[in-house]
C-alpha cells in the first residue's frame, strides 16, 4: 500500500504552544507540523514523529511560548513613511520648570539643523511634535512665525505625534492658497489671529487635508509608502511577531502601495484597511464608498471598513460633561465647553444604516465618553432595521466611557479596539488631562476590565506610530499592570504608579486574545488566522521566553525570536532576503 500521507516542511517540538480560541478558550500544546503554508498538526511531541520525513526542518524550542501570529487592531503603518522621509520632532518633553518660550527653541533647534542641510528640497516635511505641551497655555499652539524665524523661504509641514494637528510656515500656507479669506472647513479649525490670518496651526482631518490636497507635494509617493510599508514590516511588524494589521485609513497613494507590494510577493502579513468618511463632503461620498466596495479584496490586502472620527483630540472631545472649569478660565475659554462631535446624530443614524445595509463595517474613533453615547445611539437606530451584529462594529481609543454605555456596547456587540499602552500614569495623564478632565474622570480613563466584565470583545492595538514602539509585548504588560513601561522618557518618575482602579487590569489571557483571535475576527479573518489550530494559515511566533514564567512586569522585554507567515521565515530575515 502507497502511503499517501503528508510529510511536515517544518516541525515545532519541546515548547509551549499557546493560543486561545474563537470560543475564548486556552489551549497549550507540546509541539506543531507545518507543510504548504498551513498547520497539519497539534499535539505532543511523539505526535509529530509520523509526520517527520527526510527533508522536515524540526526546530527545538527548549521550552519557550509560541503564540499564534500577533495582530494589531488599529495602527497607521503606512505612515511609517514619515519615519523615512520627514525629520524627527520626537524627544521635547514635558518638564514643570519649562516654559513656552523653552519648548519653541527646543522646536527651532531641531528645525534650523534640518533645514540648513536640505536648503535645496522643494518641500521639507516633519514629524512627531507634542501639541499637549501647548493645550493648557493662554497663547495657544505655536504659530508659523515661530517656523519663519529659521525657515522663512521653504515651505514646511510638521505633523504632530497623534496625527491631529498641522504646524506649518507661512510658504506652505502661501503655496496652498490658504489665507484669511479662506473659510474654515466644517468641524475642522484653523487656529486664526486677532483679524482672521491663519497662524498656521490646522486641527483634525478637516482642516489638515484642506492644506494637505492644495499644497505640492505635501502626500507621499507610491514608492514613498511602498518603502515605509516594508520599514515598518521588517523593522517593527514582523519583529514583534506581527503577521496581521487594520491600518485605520491610509491615503490613495497608499493603497496602491499596499497592491503593488502584494502583486510582487513583498508582503509578509496581511492588511485591512478603511475608507474614510469626510463630516466636510456631502452624502454622496458613501454613493462612492459603496461603489468601490469590492475594489479590494484579496487575502494581503482588503478594504471592507468605513472609518469616522465622531470626536477628535483635546478641545476637540466631545464630553458629556465639561472640561474643567478652572482649566477652560486659564486658556480663557467659558465655563461650560464640552467639546463637540465631527458630525450631527441625523447624519450618523442616516449614514450608520446605509452603510451596515450595504455589509460594510464601521470603525469609529471615540476618545471620549460623548462620542461613544452618540455612536451607540446611531447604532440603536441601525439595529431597529438590521442585524447589527453582523458587520462587526468596532470603536477605538475609548479613553473616557459612561459605565451605561459599556453594557451598550456589550449588548449592541460591539467590538472594542483598545491601545494597552495608553493606560498608565504619566504627565499627559497626571498633569495636562487631570487639569482639563479632573482627577475623578482621568483616573476611570480606559476601562478596559469594565470593558471585557461587561462581555465586550476586546481587540488590541497600538496606534502606531501615534505610539513608538508598536510593541505587543508592551502592550500586554501594560494591560495586565496599567503601569509605565521603561521605554518610556517619563519612567523613573513614574513608575510603579498605577493608572486608575485596580478593576481596569485585565489578565494574560485576556490580552493575548486580544492581539490575536479577537483581532482576526474583527478583520472577518478568524477562519483563517489568529490561532494555533489545523487547518489555518502557519502564522506563528517563537519567543525567547516562556511568557506564563515571565513576570508581569517584565512582559515587555520579550523578544520575537522567529516570526512565520504562512509557514514561510520573515524574522529575522536571511542575509539575501534583507532590503
Amino acid at each position: 500500500m502507497i502511503n499517501t500521507k503528508k510529510t511536515a516542511e517544518l516541525v515545532l517540538k519541546n515548547g509551549q504552544l499557546y493560543s486561545i480560541d474563537e470560543a475564548r478558550c486556552k489551549k497549550e500544546y507540546q509541539a506543531m507540523a507545518i507543510c504548504g503554508g498551513q498547520i497539519l498538526s497539534l499535539g505532543l511531541d511523539e505526535e509529530m514523529e509520523s509526520w517527520i520525513g527526510p527533508d522536515t526542518k524540526i526546530i527545538d524550542l527548549e521550552g519557550r511560548t509560541v503564540l499564534p501570529g500577533l495582530a494589531d487592531s488599529h495602527l497607521h503603518a503606512s505612515m511609517t513613511t514619515e519615519l523615512i522621509f520627514d525629520f524627527d520632532l520626537r524627544g521635547v518633553d514635558f518638564a514643570p520648570d519649562k516654559t513656552r518660550d523653552d519648548y519653541i527653541k527646543e522646536y527651532q533647534e531641531k528645525i534650523r539643523a534640518y533645514a540648513e542641510n536640505h536648503k535645496d528640497s522643494a518641500i521639507i516635511r516633519g514629524a512627531g511634535w507634542n501639541p499637549t505641551l501647548f493645550v493648557s497655555d493662554p497663547m495657544g499652539q505655536p504659530m508659523a512665525a515661530d517656523i519663519d524665524a529659521v525657515c522663512p523661504d521653504i515651505p514646511m509641514i510638521l505633523r504632530s505625534f497623534d496625527h491631529h494637528y498641522l504646524w506649518v510656515n507661512s510658504k506652505a500656507m502661501e503655496l496652498a492658497g490658504i489665507n484669511r479669506d479662506t473659510p474654515s472647513p466644517r468641524n475642522g479649525v484653523i487656529e486664526r489671529g486677532p483679524i482672521g490670518n491663519p497662524t498656521g496651526i490646522f486641527q483634525e482631518t478637516t482642516a489638515t487635508d484642506l492644506l494637505l490636497r492644495n499644497l505640492p507635494g505635501a502626500d507621499y509617493s507610491v514608492e514613498e509608502y511602498k518603502a515605509g510599508i516594508e520599514y515598518y514590516q521588517d523593522k517593527f511588524g514582523n519583529s514583534y511577531g506581527t503577521t496581521l494589521i487594520f491600518d485605520a485609513y491610509c491615503s490613495e497613494n497608499a493603497r496602491k502601495a499596499y497592491q503593488e507590494l502584494e502583486e510582487e510577493g513583498r508582503l509578509n502579513l496581511r492588511v485591512r484597511s478603511s475608507f474614510y468618511a469626510d463630516p466636510s463632503l456631502p452624502a454622496s461620498q458613501f454613493d462612492e464608498i459603496l461603489a468601490d466596495k469590492d475594489k479590494y479584496r484579496t487575502d494581503g490586502f482588503a478594504i471592507q471598513t468605513v472609518k469616522f472620527f465622531i470626536d477628535g483630540s483635546g478641545l476637540t472631545f466631545c464630553l458629556n460633561e465639561p472640561f474643567e472649569k478652572d482649566w477652560l478660565a486659564s486658556i480663557g475659554m467659558e465655563e461650560g465647553y464640552r467639546g463637540y462631535s465631527q458630525w450631527r446624530q441625523k447624519e450618523l443614524n442616516e449614514y450608520f444604516l446605509k452603510i451596515d445595509s450595504a455589509g460594510l463595517q464601521i470603525h469609529l474613533h471615540c476618545m471620549t465618553d460623548g462620542a461613544v453615547r452618540m455612536a451607540l445611539d446611531a447604532f440603536e437606530y441601525v439595529a431597529e432595521f438590521n442585524d447589527l451584529k453582523k458587520n462587526r462594529h468596532t470603536i477605538t481609543h475609548l479613553m473616557l466611557v459612561d459605565e451605561g454605555d459599556i453594557h451598550r456596547m456589550a449588548r449592541l456587540g460591539i467590538i472594542a479596539a483598545i491601545q494597552p499602552m495608553w493606560a498608565i500614569a504619566d504627565s499627559m495623564s497626571e498633569e495636562t488631562g487631570a487639569a482639563m478632565l479632573g482627577a475623578e474622570r482621568i483616573h476611570r480613563t480606559y476601562p478596559f476590565g469594565s470593558i471585557k466584565n461587561a462581555g465586550c470583545r476586546i481587540t488590541c492595538g497600538t496606534d502606531f506610530p501615534v505610539t513608538i514602539p508598536p510593541s505587543p509585548f508592551l502592550g500586554i504588560q501594560t494591560g495586565i499592570t496599567r503601569t509605565i513601561t521603561p521605554p518610556h522618557p517619563e519612567y523613573e518618575h513614574y513608575k510603579g504608579v498605577s493608572l486608575g482602579a485596580e478593576q481596569e487590569k485585565v489578565g494574560l489571557n485576556d490580552m493575548i486574545e486580544g492581539y490575536t483571535i479577537s483581532s482576526a475576527y474583527q478583520c472577518f479573518l478568524e477562519d483563517v488566522t489568529g490561532s494555533l489550530e489545523i487547518g489555518k494559515s502557519a502564522d506563528f511566533v517563537i519567543l525567547d521566553k516562556r511568557i506564563t514564567e515571565t513576570d508581569p512586569q517584565a512582559i515587555g522585554s520579550l523578544r520575537a525570536e522567529k516570526t512565520f507567515f504562512k509557514g514561510r521565515e520573515v524574522y529575522p530575515l536571511n542575509e539575501s532576503e534583507e532590503r
